[in-house]
């Protein structure tokens, strides 16, 4: 006799489980694009409100300034973008696995966290240097 691995235990109440937490992995990642978009598209209104105001007030140091904190906003957007998209193929292949086990995204959480807390202390820096 050989040991055989148990045949699979297919019931409806695991597979609609299986489908609820595919649909929240869903939701979520969505969630996320919709910050990282956001961010992005904050950036660039920053980058253009600010060249407009140097091409008005002829000053120097605006357009300098707002091109910055607009690329700033851009890469923050992105690398939570690229954040969103492993975390949340993370939770897809720990769904698809047979004894599903959650697999570790603390991590992951806790840079992106970091991230946006850091983007909107800049965010609130350049805004209280500006009054």
């Amino acid at each position: 006799m050989h040991d055989a691995p148990p045949p699979e235990q297919v019931s409806t109440t695991n597979e609609l489980a299986r489908e609820r937490n595919r649909a929240a992995a869903e939701r979520t990642l969505n969630a996320w694009i919709g910050l990282c978009l956001s961010l992005i598209g904050f950036g660039v209104a920053f980058e253009q409100i600010g060249r407009r105001l140097g091409q008005q007030a002829a000053l120097k140091l605006v357009p300098a300034t707002s091109t910055l904190v607009g690329i700033g906003f851009v890469g923050v957007g992105v690398v939570l973008l690229g954040l969103a998209l492993v975390q949340h193929r993370l939770a897809l292949r720990a769904i698809e696995q047979q004894d599903y086990v959650l697999l570790p995204i603390q991590t992951l959480n806790r840079w992106a966290v970091v991230t946006i807390v850091l983007a909107g202390i800049a965010g609130l820096g350049v805004t209280l240097l500006w009054r």
